[in-house]
């Protein structure tokens, strides 16, 4: 079955909405280096940004299921951009630091208010292929977002670049509050009182989402530590590239042939697939055969990434789900905390992408190099869910052989 257009507009709207947030950590890098002349305070406002994320975002779809999308989406925005434009001129490094934490707690939560809508108005059938979709549309912003900031620093600066990435992203974050729907029978489901569901689905996906962005967070070093061991430290961006491209290819499949079996099976398949693929990273001796290794194992990222956020869409009621990515959001930005690269050998600093896929794979990623800042970072990559109740009446579902009862986090 075909994905429904209005949910094509929907995932390239929020993902567009979610473009500052994916960005901010790169600009806020970037500009608090150029505002305030220190590493330090740029790196301190990355974390600010992170950590702000991470504490606000359940909070915020907690909101979303209490007043409604559209105020939350419209008044987090306005929060937001005021942050960015203190960015924009604040020279202090406290005060810089200090724009940097508003903006993380007032960012908007685009990414789980679209990604719970998904649920709504796509018919079960074709649900797996919408979030296939979105996964392909955040590789894209991850890919393809650094190079923007990249021309956009040549054509008007750090401060510049922020204001054009926020003016983009306030036009599609109200485009985006306007377009999600209001299924019928939402306001009566959000006033019933839901089941509180069991917390050890919670727990099992929290946990799964840490250990991988914890090892996300790791490669982000090694890839680059295994391109200075063999002599080609210029060549680190490259295959860092080569994994997202892989990646990217897993979510084109996803989307164009649908998901095999259940989502139980596909999810517990796809994490052993990352698994077992990322065995022959310790076997390259070239950077051609790292490419190859990383171009197999960024096949199943995306897949695995997309078939998580089917799963707790049928896994949550609706009311809850903005909330449950919300949680699940709070696991991501481990992935970005900041390392060092390795210097030897006179490595460049490398191109980095930093998701995961705020969305939106999340937290800062500060510079890991002690010369240079990077010439991108990014945002959060998204979480996920399960095969189990109908979304639009939180019933549960019977298919597949893996069963996740359904949880309210908090």
């Amino acid at each position: 079955m075909n994905v429904p257009r209005r949910a094509l507009a929907l995932i390239v709207l929020m993902n567009l909405g979610y473009l500052p947030v994916a960005m901010r950590h790169l600009l806020v890098v970037l500009l608090g280096h150029h505002n305030t002349g220190s590493f330090a305070a740029a790196g301190a406002a990355s974390a600010a940004c992170g950590i702000g994320l991470a504490l606000t975002a359940p909070v915020a779809g907690r909101l979303l299921r209490r007043l409604g999308d559209r105020p939350v989406l419209l008044a987090s925005g306005v929060g937001h951009l005021v942050a960015l434009l203190g960015l924009a001129v604040a020279t202090d490094p406290w005060v810089f630091v200090a724009f940097a934490a508003g903006a993380g707690l007032s960012s908007p939560p685009v990414m789980g208010s679209g990604r719970a809508r998904l649920a709504v108005v796509v018919p079960a059938p074709a649900l797996g292929r919408a979030y296939a979709l979105n996964a392909v549309a955040q590789e894209l912003l991850y890919v393809g977002g650094p190079l923007v900031v990249t021309l956009s620093l040549l054509a008007t600066g750090p401060a510049g670049a922020l204001l054009g990435f926020a003016s983009v992203g306030t036009a599609a974050l109200v485009a985006t509050a306007f377009v999600i729907p209001r299924a019928p029978g939402d306001a009566r489901r959000a006033a019933a009182p839901t089941p509180p569901p069991g917390r050890a689905t919670l727990r099992t996906l929290l946990g799964t989402h840490l250990a991988y962005t914890t090892c996300m967070g790791a490669m982000w070093v090694l890839v680059p530590a295994f391109a200075a061991a063999v002599g080609h430290p210029d060549q680190a961006g490259m295959l860092v590239a080569v994994w997202s491209a892989g990646s990217l290819v897993g979510g084109l499949l996803l989307a164009r042939l649908g998901r095999p079996g259940t989502p139980g099976a596909a999810y517990l398949g796809l994490l052993g697939t990352l698994a077992v693929t990322s065995l022959a990273l310790p076997l390259p001796r070239t950077v051609a055969q790292m490419a190859v290794v990383l171009a197999v194992f960024g096949l199943g990222l995306a897949p695995w990434l997309a078939v998580t956020d089917e799963i707790l869409a049928r896994a949550t009621p609706a009311p809850r789900l903005a909330e449950a990515y919300g949680w699940l959001l709070t696991a991501v930005p481990a992935r970005h905390r900041p390392r060092r690269g390795d210097q030897r050998g006179g490595q460049r600093p490398v191109r980095q992408r930093g998701r995961l896929p705020g969305g939106g794979r999340g937290a800062g990623a500060r510079p890991r190099h002690r010369r240079h800042p990077p010439p991108h970072a990014a945002g959060p990559r998204h979480a996920a869910g399960r095969d189990g109740p109908d979304p639009r009446s939180g019933r549960p579902g019977r298919s597949g052989r893996l069963t996740f009862r359904r949880f309210a986090p908090g």
